[in-house]
């Protein structure tokens, strides 16, 4: 192809083409700062989604600009404190204690409304007694804050006090924490121990999102905390520790993530009675011994990682130990429409199994494929038989290096062009077994297949 020089493409005049001007003070109207002009509530929404520091900074821009961030809702990230002090003309890496002090002197000078409260680089205080007190009563504090009174978001993990030999000691939950109950769209809680009993009722009549990882909770505080939540969506359990039966009932729940739901031993999991529970999300199975029951989940699509490695699951009246159904084909399970297994090796004969319970299957992932001459067979037997089946993706160990070659190679030795079901998709992945599972975004609707690429 010709390239034509500029001249000639403008048609006339051999002088090169000019240079845009650069932007002048003067090119606006009359000088004037043309985003200073916006109403004061519109500055003070840019302020409020600025990090918690920047927007704290945005007080030195110039004098119209010194009420706003007093004005603006405020998002309170103690992540992003740790890189930058509260001062504007200081910058330090903050260490917990340090990051602790500061959050106590924003919500002092600040009036509220605090909309997010994040503080997830973990609360951490002295060993020392007094000052241990000192700085629990800051805590307890934060809390009662006119300025948190009408929180959305709360993001909160704690320091163990000391290691033991069985468990950590865990830091006691502030009391003040349910002062947010009313106001709260999203809580996410870690490492405390919860109050050993409700002195009244909760009430979290906003509260769509629930994630409670490495706590300790009785069933009855957990009961209490979840016949307050009137509109919860999802539910994110990691780790539960000092309790041996967890059940769930909601009349409004779509999702359950359960992540090695007990710390240490075997614990139960009972799932009731949701209506309108959507999504069973299991993404690493091999951490727990937990058993799984769900009792009643009429509307329940989506299933996954089922492997060995959980002692037992319970789904209606089919009950899976390891691999292995009874009850399979009298009562199938004809709503779930997405499955993943996992195992540690392929066993066609088990999976066929599994398989039976769900007769209205369209997509089926397959984790820890490593291409070997034993995998092959066992994937090319559903390429050539699944007729249903709109997907099948393969997740591959860390060891396998995925390319061109790799894919083209499967794709050959899986005789894809021959495949019982033409709109059927194939897909692979590599990585570690959390990454089969999207836990961060459970808004999308098949979290299993997150960067599988195109097989053929």
């Amino acid at each position: 192809m010709a390239i034509v020089p500029a001249a000639k493409r403008r048609g006339s005049g051999g002088a090169s083409q000019r240079r845009p001007r650069k932007w002048a003070p003067e090119d606006t109207c009359d000088g004037e700062d043309l985003i200073s002009d916006l109403p004061d509530a519109i500055l003070a929404t840019i302020v409020s989604l600025l990090p918690t520091n920047d927007g704290a900074h945005t007080q030195i821009l110039a004098r119209r600009w010194r009420p706003l961030w007093h004005a603006a809702p405020l998002n309170l990230d103690s992540l992003n404190l740790r890189r930058r002090t509260f001062s504007t003309k200081r910058y330090l890496g903050l260490n917990q204690f340090k990051t602790f002090s500061v959050v106590s002197r924003i919500l002092a000078d600040h009036p509220g409304p605090v909309r997010r409260f994040r503080y997830d680089v973990i609360i951490c205080l002295h060993k020392d007694k007094k000052r241990y007190a000192v700085e629990a009563a800051q805590i307890e504090s934060w809390f009662h804050s006119l300025a948190i009174a009408n929180l959305q978001e709360l993001d909160i993990t704690f320091r163990p006090l000391e290691y033991t030999a069985e468990y950590p000691k865990l830091y006691p939950l502030p009391s003040s924490v349910f002062l947010t109950a009313s106001t709260l769209l999203l809580a996410r809680i870690g490492l405390c121990d919860f109050p050993k009993d409700l002195t009244q009722p909760l009430n979290f009549p906003l509260l769509k999102q629930l994630h409670l990882w490495r706590i300790s909770i009785s069933e009855d505080v957990f009961q209490g905390v979840l016949s307050g939540c009137h509109v919860l969506e999802t539910l994110f359990l990691a780790e539960i520790r000092d309790v041996d039966c967890l059940r769930v009932s909601s009349p409004t729940l779509r999702i359950i993530v359960t992540l090695a739901a007990c710390s240490c031993g075997e614990m139960e999991l009972v799932i009731e009675d949701t209506p309108c529970l959507e999504k069973l999300l299991i993404p690493w199975p091999d951490l727990g011994r937990e058993i799984i029951r769900v009792v009643h989940a009429p509307k329940l699509e989506i299933l996954g990682h089922l492997s060995p490695s959980i002692s037992e699951i319970q789904i209606a009246s089919i009950v899976f130990q390891g691999m292995i159904p009874a009850g399979g084909l009298k009562n199938p399970i004809s709503t779930v429409k997405i499955l993943s297994l996992q195992f540690p090796r392929p066993d066609l004969s088990a999976v066929l199994d599994v398989l039976a319970c769900f007769p209205s299957l369209e997509k089926l992932y397959i984790i820890n494929y490593q291409g070997s001459e034993e995998d092959i067979g066992f994937a090319k037997f559903f390429v050539l038989n699944a007729k249903v089946l709109r997907g099948i993706g393969f997740g591959v160990c860390n060891e396998i290096g995925i390319d061109k070659k790799w894919v083209a190679d499967q794709h050959e030795l899986l005789e894809v062009k021959g495949r019982a079901s033409p709109e059927a998709q194939l897909k692979v992945k590599g990585g570690s077994f959390y990454k089969y599972c999207n836990t961060y975004n459970l808004a999308i609707a098949d979290p299993f297949d997150c960067s599988f690429l195109q097989m053929g």
